[in-house]
């Protein structure tokens, strides 16, 4: 399992009790790669960034629209049909043990953990910054779970309109993930995937 860890129990984190209103409120990346409303491997850094902050917490990454799914290297990252026609990868994220907002669905606060991405596919990279998707500052409003852990219920990347997504099928895809709590170093993860293409339904 993909996870990317820093260090475990920080005293100084206080941890916001409270649930993500309106768990539907997925978000999509545009054509952009930016908000709109609508791991590596499992290797740990003890380290910082370049302004001394400490690595806290973890992150993963999954795939699915109704459940979590981990991502390895060398998964599938497989195309869906979302209810607008749209074609998209849904990816959920997974954390904990990192400073929240309270309440945790308060995109607006510089509490909130920002969420940066690439995903570039082979034959595909001319959109923004040279990738297939580029997402930056993209604020992720997790729900705490009974464990005490946090969930985000999926970032809806959704595919360039003018790109058939059956031509996408088995091409070698790689993503790059940052996610960045507030008062911590980023937390980052890079996975080597095949994307599995979906033709329109109906």
């Amino acid at each position: 399992m993909a996870v990317v860890r820093g260090l475990r129990g920080a005293g100084w984190l206080g941890v916001a009790l409270g649930l993500l209103a309106g768990c539907g409120g997925a978000r999509s990346i545009d054509e952009q790669g930016t908000a709109s409303d609508a791991e590596t491997s499992a290797a740990s850094s003890e380290g910082g960034d370049s302004t001394g902050a400490p690595v806290v917490g973890w992150f993963e990454l999954g795939w699915g629209a109704t459940e979590f799914n981990p991502l390895h290297d060398g998964d599938t990252l497989q195309v869906v049909w979302g209810g607008q026609g749209a074609a998209m990868f849904p990816l959920p994220l997974r954390g904990g043990e990192f400073v929240l907002p309270d309440p945790p669905d308060d995109y607006e606060s510089e509490l909130a953990p920002l969420f940066d991405l690439t995903i570039d596919i082979e034959g595909h990279d001319d959109g923004v910054g040279g990738h297939f998707k580029y997402l930056a500052n993209y604020p992720i409003t997790f729900e705490i779970l009974p464990d005490g852990s946090y969930e985000f219920v999926y970032v809806a990347v959704l595919l360039p309109e003018d790109i058939d997504p059956s031509i996408l099928d088995g091409l070698p895809a790689h993503l790059h993930a940052r996610l960045r709590p507030y008062g911590s170093a980023p937390l980052e993860l890079d996975l080597d995937l095949v994307v599995a293409g979906a033709e329109a339904p109906g």
